[in-house]
């Protein structure tokens, strides 16, 4: 038996840091919202994120700050007020480095690259002298910098945001999209049929959201940009930051403590880019030369090896690569969002919540007997992962 609940503002597909921000935004702001999520809190793209709230590094390594610098180092800023309680309360969110490092590779391509870093960024990098350098930089022969780029876990944002608004966040799959008397009708399928109201169905869902938007009858131009993350796991330091050459981060590498003795490395950067085109062999060969190259005599005795592969879903463009600015758009009642980047969901949930007018129904929960999702593993933790010793 189908079971309809009362008409809300706004319904939002797609429980990852996105949906989560989004939800959020409206409710502080009085609008009357449920959010639907179809297998796990984060699952995708926010839990394979490695927590970094970039202040722009990644951008400007070319010397020029462009949309994508100026729009994430403005919000790496919204950020920083956040977790201080400042609007959305996140102090309770795990930090598990509150900067980074900045250091180059030999060669004239590193150095011009760490120059377009220090012209371009709003926060400028800070120079580290050699007896400051942390253990693991001692033998870098280049420049090392630090830089105010905060790194949290990811998984920690989502159970603080989640926590707040458990009874307006339920596990189920969309059925139909139908619109009625200028409202969407959701029919959504979590345990049993239950139809929601909506005046705004607003899509946060990543790569779900193309099929989403089939069955809503509009149009999806999405593209998926495939990478291949590595990682490491055994007695290593806490390393965070990124190792640079020319305009590109060749290895970023983020960590978390996994036990008392062992620590996983998270390592993206230009190496993710390129994975997807090796064998799974040839990869780990390359990024363990690529972290052994940025890390003289990097010591991984007693160390094990593991990949994954994600897609990176975003708005298409012409050449296939990264979009530079988040993404909204709205057709009738049905709203895409990709907010691109970790660091700029908040951005944009907070316009789309600014564009929302004042609520027209109660706030509304879930019935009881729908059920709620469990939070996503990241990536290290899932069982079936082939972790291989590194000789």
């Amino acid at each position: 038996m189908s079971q309809e609940i009362p008409t809300v503002d706004v319904l939002i597909v797609g429980a990852g840091c996105a949906g989560l921000f989004l939800l959020d935004s409206l409710v502080r702001k009085g609008i009357s919202a449920l959010l639907i999520e179809s297998t796990a809190l984060g699952y995708g793209q926010t839990t394979s994120s490695q927590g970094i709230l970039h202040a722009g590094v990644k951008y400007s390594l070319g010397g020029l700050a462009g949309d994508d610098a100026t729009e994430a180092a403005a919000a790496a800023s919204l950020w920083s007020k956040m977790l201080s309680g400042d609007g959305t309360d996140l102090r309770t969110v795990r930090k598990l480095a509150d900067h980074c490092y900045l250091w180059r590779t030999a060669g004239l391509a590193g150095v011009a690259g760490m120059l377009g870093a220090k012209v371009a960024l709003r926060t400028r990098p800070e120079p580290v002298s050699n007896d400051a350098r942390p253990v693991w930089l001692k033998d870098v022969g280049g420049e090392v910098l630090t830089l105010a780029e905060t790194v949290i876990d990811p998984r920690s944002l989502l159970q603080v945001l989640a926590k707040r608004h458990a009874g307006c966040i339920a596990l189920g799959n969309v059925r139909r999209i139908v619109g009625e008397n200028g409202l969407q009708r959701i029919e959504i399928v979590g345990g049993r049929l239950v139809s929601v109201f909506a005046r705004q169905l607003i899509l946060t869902a990543g790569a779900g959201n193309e099929a989403l938007c089939k069955s809503a009858g509009i149009a999806c131009e999405m593209q998926r940009r495939p990478l291949r993350q590595a990682m490491i796991r055994g007695p290593l330091e806490m390393v965070f930051g990124h190792c640079i050459d020319g305009a590109k981060t060749r290895v970023t590498i983020t960590s978390d403590r996994i036990s008392s003795d062992e620590v996983v490395w998270h390592i993206g950067g230009q190496i993710a880019e390129d994975g997807p085109r090796m064998t799974l062999e040839n990869f780990r060969t390359h990024a363990i030369a690529e972290l052994r190259s940025a890390i003289p005599k990097l010591n991984l005795q007693g160390c094990s090896f593991a990949s994954y592969d994600v897609d990176r879903s975003e708005p298409r463009t012409g050449d296939g690569r990264r979009p530079p600015r988040a993404f909204t758009r709205t057709t009738g009642g049905v709203t895409i969002v990709w907010p691109i980047k970790l660091v700029l969901a908040p951005v944009i949930a907070a316009e789309i919540a600014a564009s929302i007018a004042a609520s027209e129904y109660p706030t509304a929960h879930w019935p009881s007997d729908v059920p709620a999702p469990e939070f996503a593993q990241r990536p290290w933790e899932v069982a079936t992962l082939s972790w291989d010793a590194i000789s």
